[in-house]
């Protein structure tokens, strides 16, 4: 960057930090200083930090006390590492400077108050930290604690993300890293608990060693944790109270708003709403969680044909998640391992020809570490399969909608074309605790056992009943259309992610967006993020007022997939 590039970003920035310090005292706020809420926002993905920064400062122009925690360099094993950088472990640290410096800039321009995690781990600390870290193998980590809670999952996660599937040999050193990464993440979340006495924290993910300790140490201090996560549309995010540590699926719904949305009947209006959600989403490719969409062809017969699949046998999808996502923490499920779970599923349906199982591998799979998933895994064990049993590639040509319209019924751990399908009147069985499931119109096969009988039971399980589909309507509606939350203050029209808009920082106002208004309003009262008919109403002319926005400007965009991806959710 150039002389004059740098005094014209110093400028923007003088700028910003300023446009902050006037809003702020344009909300006169009157601090309430018994109420601090934590963010604990270690970094790793900077684009994260700019929508808990944006709620933080919300928060604060409301007259709460706000307070972050981001990371230093304390944990150099983070989120952010993955081995196919092919990074030695010797420098992840230089990594750190810049992380820290970003994560700094973006607190200090909102003028949210922040530590670093060092800050509460001191060095003499940490030398112990790092004796203990010392001793740890794979094989030890389960039994891995730090004030009494057990992390040794959540380094376990953490490395299986940095491997992305593949071996550890080679890569055994790592262990000791993440070990001794997530022992000072719980060190570090207990002694600012204890500093900062929060009544509230807010954080992502809840899994990875970057965050889990903190979730795991403010739970087993009843302090009520509210949690984040992207959603299916662009700028959108969903909301949840996090209760219990076994289960900590951000899309769960509570049991008192299940028992009302169950019971409601939906009206012509919301029917048509949900329609067009799952239109838009496979028909017109609106949607931000997928990416390089297969085209809609709506050619079943030609399927059937491709495939070599009978008319005269149930045809039964099993749909495989990416298996080394962390996913697989969230909640309970009938196996340890999404492998685990694959690998018996086969064995089981080799052994049933009365249906025709067809195994859909994870489009991701095309393009993220594909030596090291299902597709690969199951040439290893299974080089031939029977003719009953075929596998859809990565790479294959079909549209998640075609695929659904193929099928009889369906098989997943927790993954959401679960309800998809359901939607569309047809069986579903689940070898977890999705958090559409235990509804009413699943099969939820939570051990092997109760799972491996609904697989030999398949061919019997009829299409769903009205009441089944009124019960997969109702909750959809809410998951889809209620709980996806837009925050137009990070809604950047040059990216398909995310970027705190300075130029609209009066949103940030009480009664300036109605939606921050119930973000803040939810955060405080500890009450479900489900917005009311009204935000539906007006959360629809937002979009359709953002797509004009959009198309004036020339931008097409689903193509909007730029660098910053690599740092995102």
């Amino acid at each position: 960057m150039g002389l004059l590039g740098v005094i014209r970003n110093t400028f923007k920035k003088d700028e910003e930090k300023q446009r902050i310090k006037s809003l702020i005292k344009q909300a006169d706020i009157s601090s309430d200083t018994t109420n601090t809420i934590l963010f604990w926002v270690p970094g790793g993905m900077p684009l994260m930090l700019h929508i808990e920064g944006a709620i933080a400062l919300a928060l604060k122009l409301r007259g709460y006390n706000v307070h972050a925690v981001i990371c230093d360099g304390a944990l150099q094993a983070c989120v952010k590492r993955e081995a196919s950088d092919g990074i030695p472990i010797n420098v992840w640290k230089h990594a750190c400077k810049e992380c820290r410096t970003q994560n700094s800039l973006v607190l200090d321009k909102l003028n949210i108050g922040f530590s670093y995690i060092g800050d509460f781990v001191p060095q003499h600390v940490r030398s112990r930290l790092l004796d203990e870290a010392k001793s740890l193998t794979w094989e030890s980590l389960d039994s891995l604690t730090c004030d009494s809670i057990n992390i040794g999952k959540n380094v376990r996660s953490s490395i299986m993300r940095y491997l992305k599937g593949g071996n550890l040999a080679g890569h055994e050193l790592v262990v000791q890293e993440y070990g001794y990464s997530g022992l000072v993440a719980a060190t570090a979340a207990l002694s600012a608990i204890e500093c900062i006495k929060p009544s509230q924290i807010f954080m992502s993910h809840g899994t990875y060693i970057d965050w889990g300790p903190a979730l795991q140490e403010a739970l087993a201090g009843n302090i009520p944790v509210i949690a984040w996560m992207a959603s299916y549309l662009r700028a959108r995010f969903y909301f949840c109270h996090v209760e219990d540590i076994a289960r900590i699926d951000f899309h769960n719904l509570g049991e008192n708003v299940w028992r009302e949305q169950r019971s409601l009947s939906m009206t012509q209006f919301q029917d048509a709403r949900l329609d067009k959600f799952l239109n838009d989403r496979y028909q017109k490719q609106i949607s931000f969680d997928m990416k390089h969409f297969k085209e809609y062809k709506g050619e079943v017969d030609l399927l059937r044909r491709q495939y070599g699949l009978l008319d005269t046998k149930p045809i039964w999808g099993i749909m495989s998640h990416i298996n080394w996502d962390a996913v697989a923490d969230y909640a309970p499920m009938a196996y340890e391992t999404f492998d685990e779970w694959i690998l018996d599923t086969l064995n089981e349906v080799v052994e049933i020809p009365g249906v025709q199982w067809l195994i859909k591998i994870h489009p991701a799979e095309a393009w993220d570490s594909p030596e090291n998933g299902v597709q690969q895994l199951i040439q290893k064990h299974f080089p031939t399969l029977p003719p009953h049993v075929r596998v859809i590639n990565a790479e294959d040509e079909i549209s998640p909608l075609d695929f659904f319209e193929l099928i009889d019924g369906g098989i997943t751990v927790y993954g959401t074309p679960g309800l998809e399908l359901a939607l569309q009147g047809k069986p579903v069985v689940l070898a977890g605790e999705a958090h559409y499931g235990g509804k009413g119109f699943t099969y939820d096969g939570l051990s092997p056992e109760s799972y491996r009988r609904l697989l030999r039971e398949a061919a019997s399980l009829k299409p769903l009943s009205k009441e089944q589909q009124r019960l997969a309507r109702n909750y959809a509606y809410c998951y889809f259309i209620q709980r996806q939350i837009p925050l137009a203050i990070v809604d950047d029209p040059e990216s398909a992610w995310w970027q705190f808009q300075f130029s609209k920082s009066n949103l940030l106002l009480p009664k300036e967006d109605p939606f921050i208004d119930f973000i803040c309003s939810r955060i405080i009262d500890g009450k479900d993020f489900v917005m009311d008919e009204e935000l539906v109403k007006l959360s629809e002319l937002r979009d359709e007022a953002a797509i004009i926005l959009a198309e004036n400007a020339g931008l097409d965009i689903q193509a909007l997939e730029t660098v910053e991806e690599n740092n995102a959710v």
